[in-house]
């Protein structure tokens, strides 16, 4: 993740492509909050080349579960071309409050994972969605785990030292 200001950001969504003759483009959701564009005024695109740019949402729709979105300034489908392949990022602060127990997944990833007798299995690179709940990937000394995110394996997130604590069930780990 980059900085604005010392500010962490995180990722809601990737340009795909041009829409249209306007300058509108068709954006691939990566946020868990389904209306979370309608409420946003602006926000920063990193470009693939690495370059930032903070530009104004005009308009905002949805179609076949995608967003597309027309910003200030971008009136052509050469100019939006431009944006294709960035990443729409906004400030880690304006990300709403979740409750108690309930997590983002860019809070859960790269978080280190412990079993509850200290034993270090990895970090977390992929969440897996599944119907239930989620599945954490925990990659660590040349190994693959899959750990289920319900209360009975999970026993402790700490957002701010990025650790995860896991009571393993019997045939969950091969730890040999």
């Amino acid at each position: 993740m980059k900085t604005i200001a010392h500010e962490e950001r995180i990722t809601i969504g990737k340009i795909l492509k041009p829409r249209g003759v306007r300058g509108e483009v068709k954006v691939l959701s990566l946020t868990d909050i389904p209306d979370r564009f309608e409420h946003l005024r602006a926000v920063t695109v990193e470009l693939a080349q690495g370059q930032d740019l903070d530009l104004e949402i005009e308009g905002v729709s949805y179609y076949k579960g995608f967003v597309f979105l027309r910003f200030v300034g971008y009136f052509s489908r050469e100019a939006a071309q431009q944006l294709v392949g960035g990443l729409l990022q906004v400030k880690r602060s304006s990300v709403p409050k979740l409750p108690e127990g309930s997590f983002y997944h860019f809070e859960i990833l790269d978080s280190r994972v412990y079993t509850d007798t200290g034993q270090y299995l990895g970090m977390v690179t992929d969440i897996l969605e599944t119907g239930t709940h989620d599945v954490y990937v925990v990659q660590g000394h040349g190994r693959e785990y899959l750990i289920p995110s319900n209360k009975e394996i999970v026993r402790q997130i700490n957002r701010e030292q990025r650790t995860i604590v896991i009571h393993p069930l019997d045939g969950l780990l091969d730890l040999s």
